[in-house]
């Protein structure tokens, strides 16, 4: 029996009032969703720039970094937003990385990665990494850095510490928040919670089509991570939601992870639905929850 939390419930009440994201186009969703005022929210204590880098193919890549407002020098996490790869930018994790940075007294580099149907696979996982080269060689940073990011971020996060493998480019962490690891869509969870909460089945296809090119890509390990090999990955830090669809996926690739003897933290956010690390309005303290657990990550010995 399905569990859920009085206040996914509210959520979820809101979500199902809309109209399904396939019933539009991708500019029409963003367009629709900039036209909302963003709520009031609890936000870190950090110093915030706004600056950019250029990508391989010379294209300006917005950035946001948070910085913790304590003396000396901090180790970096460089984060990916969520929205299948489609939608959303810097303000939509703004809230989540701000405390991310002041609560794991991290510097955070939020990254506005080129989004598809415009830029399709690979151009926004090209950003992603070039990203992170740019944080190697412009920020000042000590000690460890790690790449993170929610639901399509995720994704993009665990394909860079692939090609970062392939590159002998060093990252010693991964966090993957509730990730997207495959595109088959037909994990048990698919099945459990196909539509009605926050995330549909149909909605993630309508995702996956506009990322990749050809049906091909689907199966490409930086696409699909789960068919990766991953031995001698970074060790990583994975959280689903326990009412998702990419629950399973998570869980497997996690399960994978161990298996090639990469360490791994897992867990399930119990009641809760997929995106709740930026739905700060609603999932506050569950978000405090997940970046101490983070932070206990990071810093253990």
């Amino acid at each position: 029996m399905t569990y859920l939390k009085d206040k996914a419930k509210n959520y979820l009440k809101k979500v199902n009032g809309m109209p399904p994201l396939t019933t539009f186009t991708p500019g029409k969703v963003r367009a629709l969703r900039a036209a909302v005022p963003p709520p009031k929210v609890k936000t870190g204590d950090v110093y915030v720039e706004n600056t950019h880098f250029t990508a391989r193919d010379g294209a300006e890549i917005n950035v946001r970094i948070y910085k913790p407002k304590q003396q000396g020098l901090f180790s970096a996490i460089v984060y990916y937003h969520g929205g299948g790869w489609v939608l959303n930018d810097l303000n939509t994790c703004d809230a989540s990385c701000s405390l991310l940075a002041e609560q794991a007294k991290a510097i955070v580099i939020s990254v506005e990665y080129r989004l598809a149907p415009e830029y399709k696979f690979p151009v926004p996982l090209h950003d992603a990494y070039d990203a992170l080269l740019w944080v190697k060689e412009n920020v000042a940073y000590n000690g460890f850095i790690a790449v993170a990011g929610d639901s399509a971020g995720g994704n993009l996060a665990a394909a860079v510490t692939l090609i970062a493998k392939e590159q002998h480019e060093s990252i010693d962490a991964q966090i993957l928040l509730y990730p997207v690891t495959e595109l088959t869509y037909r994990s048990p969870s698919y099945e459990t919670y196909s539509k009605g909460y926050g995330l549909d089945q149909e909605e993630m296809k309508w995702f996956g089509n506009y990322y990749v090119r050809t049906a091909d890509d689907a199966y490409n390990p930086l696409v699909a991570p789960l068919l990766a090999d991953v031995e001698q990955l970074p060790r990583a830090f994975i959280i689903v939601a326990e009412n998702d669809v990419l629950r399973d996926e998570g869980k497997a690739y996690a399960d994978k992870l161990q298996a090639a003897g990469v360490p791994v933290t897992f867990s399930i956010a119990e009641g809760i639905v997929h995106s709740f690390f930026t739905k700060n309005d609603t999932f506050a303290e569950e978000i405090d929850e997940t970046i101490a657990r983070i932070a206990a990550f990071l810093y253990e010995q």
